[in-house]
């Protein structure tokens, strides 16, 4: 040929069949014959115009025609620049040759069923053959040696089950439904694109698993967006039906935890039904949408932006193949909800070829040399259909026209070469005996599906039980949606295609960052963000709880740094101060157990939070054995030496004596407590109180946790609250021992208010554990309780006291009015009810005499039967405490002018012995014993015997008083002797005395 023209064959074919005087098709054969050439008709049955007849080039249908007509042209030519088996064909080798018709099903499926029963009509091409008329109709409506088409599943299913019953293979380059693969309906039907259950495989891998379904073991180099929850939008016909369970069963074979949602839709809905559809995808909270369409593209995504779930920067919208350039070469209005809602979306497709491929760069560089040659659009241009309806120059006459493959135009080619290569294998290897070639669709389909080759979309191999193009030889990308900046103004905005990452082998490729709605290149989360109600402390809360630990803090540090400074002090020595330090010590401790109870994580980490679990009973079970084991040895010990005092024995009670149940209390805590962390410690542990329909978490709380801590609770309850009930007891029966500053009573009003505060806040604490807030005010309540009542009860009094003055030296006088004696020993004021014991210094040595002389007081006492021979023996006695009186200037002798008054003072009289008056009292300081001052009236009105005896010191294990703080103070008053009292009266009132002594 001459001729610039690329598909000069296909406009010499067309021309022969334009004047051709006779066409012939025989039944049985799907070629035709004219001119004594065998030529394979090739329909292309696929929407050029929407509904309203307005062109329609979303996927690239003109330039799959233009894809159609270079193959044809490279099948007729054997050329073989893209596909290089075809140049096996060069030089008339095949005796077939093929042309190209094209119909308009105008998305339509009852349009496309009319052109298909009419395409395989044969007794209209027989009519022809028997020298009918040949006019227009009839030369479009010769029998098909192939169908190419359709565009959708819903219209490939009802097209090709006719075609395969007439007996005529047909190809679908788009048409993904899986139902096309039973052969029982759909007899010749093949497609060169994978299925949707092999699209959906990708899918799922680039959303959640990020693995094939190969079992290769291949490994993406891109990760997955880790998307757990996607919704479904399908366009309810066989294609989207059949796409959207793919979907479904991708996800339970490779993400099991995944949930899909699927949304149906009417082929053509109007927008009460977009609204609904749209409302409840919206219910679902879903964030990432896949949606599987065939028109409706604004309309739903206008509702969907006006729902909330586009454009907002946090849903993203993905589509299937069926979008084409839907999106692309528009503009949008800045800031518009289409220009919003489309912004950072892409499309999953079964790919037709990328730049760098050779086949494929091939088919795009022949696609613009046609459309560089105005011969070539030309003859295109005659090829469309409704010519004179449809204004094709929309598309025809754009810049973009041929510059670009498409979607649909690799698929295309490969399925012609498929065709026509498969054809003229049949034809070559052909024997019989007139040389005639018959093509029976049966032969020609299961020569197509056995064919392979390098086509322009890949490697072609099909699946030769269902037609199906093999998912391993396909190609799949993910193609993103966004800004054109060569095309963009300031006012509009286009968006321009571009791959960012290939499925191929089994795994997925990332060539380039997938930017999203929200302009980041990180994929959002796939549900919207929980509100998580943590249960954590307030803030608030935990203020206040803090400020009651520093008050126990401050106080019990203040109150061991006033009991050191004062620690010299009689009224502190009185009360012991290494029992007054351990008080506060333990005080200390159980108010700092707030401070890990105020710690969850919301303000540390887990790990913070766990050890501050374990702490919690080690401060507070050894701060509360501390406290409670020095109160009840302090009570313990008055009890003690009083009991003792009453039957006249001595007692020692040593440091040791004192430290044994503490050290017993504590060391019980201690190894409980050990145990408790070595095989079982408490750890923070968050626990989930209630969900949302996603499982997720929306009220948790924070517990220290522990498999036995019950048991070992238990225990601690047992042994620290057996010891507080064992310190009530004390207290309880030490209440009428009046101790200076009443000590026993304050012990006891302490250990009251504690064992109430434990009695009724223990089993609030338990009813409160659930709820955070009321458990942790409950809890430092009764600490801040606790505390705080030791502390006030136990050294209140004792500062007050200690900021009195020291009261005056009392002067005592004889009962007869002789002269004041002095006591060298203090008394209060108050005459408190009980038995008494007073300390005022006394020496050893001192002591140990006047015993001595009290013992020779009471055997001659013995030995006199008479009273006045008592007498003489009194003024000896008398005599003998004058000498000793010049050592003690504490021993006071008061004579009286007549000689007849003494005033006798000695060591424990039992009061139960005398008959008027006993009063003891008893204190008990630094460790140190207590002695017992006594009074009585031995005889009548005229006769009056005063005794007070006064000691303080440690009761050692050998009977001696410690020699450091000893006094003794002794005088002796005799009464004038009544001349008519009778012998036997005085006799038992010597017998009293001596047994006092």
């Amino acid at each position: 040929h001459t001729t610039t023209m690329k598909l000069w064959t296909l406009a010499e074919i067309s021309g022969e069949l334009a004047t051709a005087p006779q066409i012939s098709s025989t039944p049985g054969n799907n070629l035709i014959n004219l001119n004594d050439k065998s030529l394979c008709h090739l329909p292309y049955v696929f929407p050029f115009t929407d509904s309203s007849g307005s062109p329609w080039n979303a996927i690239g249908t003109y330039e799959g025609l233009a894809a159609i007509a270079l193959a044809a042209q490279h099948l007729n030519a054997g050329d073989g620049s893209i596909v290089p088996e075809v140049a096996a064909l060069a030089n008339n080798t095949c005796g077939v040759k093929f042309n190209v018709a094209a119909f308009d099903t105008a998305l339509s499926e009852s349009i496309a069923v009319d052109q298909i029963i009419q395409i395989t009509d044969r007794t209209n091409a027989q009519a022809i053959a028997n020298g009918g008329p040949a006019d227009d109709a009839n030369v479009l409506l010769r029998p098909p040696c192939v169908i190419l088409g359709a565009y959708r599943s819903a219209v490939t299913m009802p097209t090709s089950l006719i075609s395969g019953l007439r007996g005529f293979p047909q190809i679908s380059p788009m048409s993904t439904s899986p139902a096309l693969d039973d052969k029982s309906q759909y007899r010749y039907f093949a497609r060169t694109i994978p299925n949707d259950d092999d699209t959906s495989v990708p899918l799922i891998a680039r959303l959640n698993s990020g693995s094939g379904d190969d079992n290769t073991g291949a490994k993406d180099e891109s990760e997955s967006w880790g998307v757990n929850h996607l919704a479904v939008l399908y366009v309810d016909d066989a294609y989207g039906n059949a796409f959207a369970q793919g979907i479904v069963l991708a996800a339970k074979e490779m993400a099991p935890g995944m949930q899909i949602e699927t949304f149906s839709l009417a082929v053509n809905p109007d927008d009460a039904q977009i609204q609904r559809v749209i409302a409840s995808m919206a219910e679902s909270q879903y964030m990432y949408f896949f949606a599987i369409l065939a028109s409706s593209y604004d309309e739903i995504m206008t509702a969907a932006y006006n729902a909330g779930i586009a454009g907002t920067g946090k849903h993203t919208w993905l589509f299937s193949d069926g979008v084409g350039s839907e999106f692309t070469g528009r503009d949008f209005t800045v800031g518009s909800p289409l220009e919003r809602a489309y912004r950072g979306t892409g499309t999953l497709s079964a790919q037709g070829g990328m730049p760098g491929m050779k086949a494929y760069d091939a088919l795009v560089e022949g696609l613009r040399e046609l459309g560089e040659s105005v011969e070539d659009k030309e003859y295109l241009n005659s090829l469309l259909p409704n010519q004179g309806i449809t204004n094709h120059t929309d598309v025809t006459d754009s810049d973009s026209y041929l510059m670009t493959p498409g979607f649909v135009a690799p698929f295309l080619y490969d399925a012609v070469i498929s065709a026509g290569l498969s054809v003229c294998n049949l034809e070559m290897n052909h024997n019989t005996t007139d040389g005639n070639f018959a093509l029976s669709g049966g032969d020609h389909y299961d020569a197509i599906v056995a064919s392979t080759f390098e086509g322009s979309s890949g490697t072609i191999v099909f699946n030769s039980e269902t037609g199906t193009r093999n998912p391993k030889s396909a190609l799949f990308t993910l193609a993103n949606f966004v800004d054109d900046p060569d095309a963009s103004t300031s006012d509009a905005v286009q968006f321009k295609s571009q791959e960012t990452d290939v499925f191929e082998f089994g795994a997925w490729r990332s060539l380039q960052p997938f930017v999203f709605n929200n302009g980041d290149t990180i994929a959002p989360p796939d549900l919207p963000e929980t509100e998580v109600d943590r249960n954590y402390i307030p803030a608030g809360l935990r203020a206040v709880g803090l400020t009651l630990c520093g008050v126990i803090i401050v106080l019990s540090i203040g109150f061991t740094v006033w009991t050191k400074k004062k620690e010299k002090i009689r009224i502190v020595k009185a009360a012991q101060p290494i029992f007054l330090y351990i008080i506060a010590i333990g005080t200390l401790l159980m108010g700092c157990a707030v401070i890990p109870l105020s710690l969850d994580p919301g303000v540390v980490s887990m790990e913070g939070a766990s050890i501050a679990c374990v702490s919690v009973p080690w401060l507070l079970a050894c701060g509360f054995s501390m406290t409670f084991s020095a109160l009840f040895t302090k009570t313990h010990r008055i009890l003690t030496i009083m009991r003792n005092a009453a039957a006249f024995k001595r007692v020692k009670v040593t440091a040791l004596d004192v430290a044994k149940p503490m050290i017993c209390l504590l060391l019980a805590n201690i190894i409980t407590l050990s145990v408790w962390t070595g095989i079982d410690p408490r750890s923070s542990k968050t626990i989930v109180l209630q969900t949302n329909r996603f499982g997720e978490a929306t009220v948790t709380e924070s517990i220290c946790y522990s498999e036995h801590q019950s048991i070992f609770l238990s225990v601690l309850g047992v042994i620290n609250l057996g010891a507080l009930l064992v310190a009530f007891v004390e207290a309880y029966l030490a209440r009428n021992i009046s101790v200076e500053l009443s000590e026993s009573a304050y012990i006891m009003k302490a250990i009251s208010i504690i064992l109430l505060v434990c009695l009724m806040g223990i089993p609030v604490i338990i009813i409160a554990q659930e709820n955070t807030s009321a458990f942790y005010f409950v809890a430092v309540a009764i600490i801040f309780t606790v505390c705080i009542s030791i502390l006030c009860l136990i050294f209140v009094p004792k500062i007050r006291a200690s900021m009195k003055p020291p009261p005056a030296k009392k002067k005592h006088r004889s009962g007869l009015g002789g002269p004041d004696i002095s006591r060298t020993s203090t008394q209060s004021d108050t005459d408190n009810s009980g038995i008494k014991i007073l300390s005022s210094p006394m020496a050893m040595a001192e002591l140990e005499e006047e015993n001595r002389r009290l013992k020779q007081m009471a055997e001659t006492m013995r030995a006199s039967k008479s009273v006045r021979r008592w007498s003489n023996e009194v003024n000896g006695l008398e005599e003998s405490r004058r000498l000793s009186q010049m050592s003690n200037d504490s021993m006071v002798e008061s004579d009286v002018a007549t000689g007849n008054e003494r005033r006798v003072t000695f060591v424990g009289p039992n009061s139960s012995d005398i008959e008027n008056h006993t009063e003891m009292d008893a204190v008990d300081e630094e460790g140190e014993g207590g002695v017992i001052e006594g009074e009585e009236n031995i005889g009548g009105e005229a006769s009056h015997d005063e005794i007070n005896v006064e000691e303080e010191g440690v009761i050692e294990e050998d009977g001696n008083i410690d020699e450091e703080e000893s006094h003794i103070e002794m005088n002796v008053v005799d009464a004038e002797e009544g001349v008519d009292k009778e012998d036997i009266e005085k006799e038992e009132q010597v017998d009293n005395i001596v047994r006092v002594v």
